[in-house]
């Protein structure tokens, strides 16, 4: 089976757009994957439309053989835009591949190990705070906060990671300086935010009750210092993981041995080679990858490696319902899986773009036995939502 064509498509996903692969071959399988271009990551279609033509007339099944082909070809700037290029093409390789043989995508991992992945409800009330216009209902203030997070715990989920807000000027608003919102590239860290972020979390715990895992992302929001203060200064909360992101790996240890709550981190990084520093200096007690960007046969590889470093891994999953749908299968065979995320909040419009939904179980996501991904992208629906806007990061601004 030989791959013939390689065509990307973009949709409006509200403040953001949605970016899909479609790998056609001489058999009249396609097979699918989804990529982002909003997280800091503007080009990767460039890149796509790049690499497909050392892709195309060549063997479906030969997943590995590309990767390694493509690394070769981009090895002076690799990673980046240039690795999750490839790992899309990769991961539509790999659902090709398991539609012709009739089988789950798992299936060429390894197999699955688990019936049903335990999930955390991310980006609560996150979404409802940053985009209210999608994403209802509206979160305004700590009632809200609380609410949201009542919900969760109604809805059966025992996990919720959250973001950094400021509650103490009216409206609630996210407080993003990692990534220019506001724009304060020391990164420090003031009291005022430490009372902010102890706010939302009371808050959060308030309404999720004692049995609850509350989560906390601070990404790139603040430097060594500044992170072990505010980790000090949360000591009496009882948290599931703090999440952080730095490019040292030391000093992440550093963090680390400071912190009285794990860490978790490596959601942005790809390949083994930069997963390995993270591992050999005890950086973080769970790994996160992201498998849309290095593609589910290489994150297997980054899993496995993790797991010789006594480490459990968890999915990066902030995109659509197709990447949660491909996540799925990563989490059901990585047999040191500790938790997935998912995006909980969805589009109105999200189901119309899919034949089959994530389908969720008290806090569980169920794996799919369908071949391929389990799930196929509706094109005339995804077509008929052209993009609208830059979306993402570069889009998004405090008004």
């Amino acid at each position: 089976m030989k791959v013939t064509a390689v065509e990307t498509i973009a949709c409006d996903a509200g403040w953001r757009n949605y970016f899909f692969l479609k790998l056609s071959t001489d058999a009249g399988i396609a097979g699918w994957s989804e990529y982002d271009e909003g997280f800091g990551s503007p080009g990767v279609t460039g890149v796509i439309e790049q690499l497909k033509h050392r892709l195309i007339g060549q063997d479906v099944y030969a997943t590995e053989k590309f990767f390694q082909l493509a690394s070769c070809l981009t090895r002076p700037a690799a990673g980046g835009v240039i690795g999750q290029a490839i790992g899309c093409l990769e991961n539509a390789l790999l659902d090709a591949k398991a539609k012709a043989l009739g089988v789950p995508c798992y299936e060429l991992l390894g197999g699955k190990v688990r019936d049903k992945v335990k999930v955390y409800w991310s980006h609560c009330p996150t979404w409802r705070i940053n985009h209210p216009k999608f994403y209802q209902p509206a979160v305004t203030d700590l009632d809200g906060v609380k609410a949201t997070a009542e919900e969760a715990r109604k809805r059966g989920f025992k996990g919720l990671k959250t973001n950094l807000f400021i509650h103490d000027e009216g409206d609630a608003y996210a407080w993003r300086a990692g990534f220019a919102v506001p724009f304060m590239p020391e990164l420090t860290v003031d009291k005022r935010l430490i009372r902010n972020i102890r706010s939302h979390l009371e808050a959060l715990r308030d309404g999720a009750g004692p049995d609850m895992g509350l989560l906390i992302d601070f990404n790139f929001n603040a430097k060594p210092e500044g992170l072990i203060r505010i980790l000090r200064e949360l000591a009496d909360f009882d948290l599931f993981w703090a999440e952080i992101d730095l490019g040292s790996a030391k000093a992440l240890a550093d963090v680390r041995r400071h912190s009285p709550h794990p860490i978790s981190s490596c959601e942005t990084l790809i390949g083994m080679r930069s997963f390995l520093p993270y591992f050999e200096q005890q950086a973080m007690d769970v790994a996160i990858v992201d498998a849309i960007w290095n593609g589910l046969s290489q994150s297997m590889k980054i899993a496995a490696l993790a797991d010789a470093h006594e480490v459990n891994v968890a999915p990066h999953n902030f995109y659509g319902d197709l990447c949660t749908m491909m996540n799925t299968h990563f989490a059901a065979a990585a047999p040191n899986l500790h938790i997935m995320e998912v995006d909980v909040d969805r589009l109105p419009w999200e189901s119309e773009l899919y034949s089959h939904s994530p389908v969720f179980e008290d806090g569980y996501l169920l794996v799919p036995d369908r071949p391929g991904w389990g799930t196929e992208p509706n094109e005339e629906a995804i077509r008929a939502r052209p993009p609208k806007v830059t979306g993402g990061l570069l889009q998004y601004k405090r008004s």
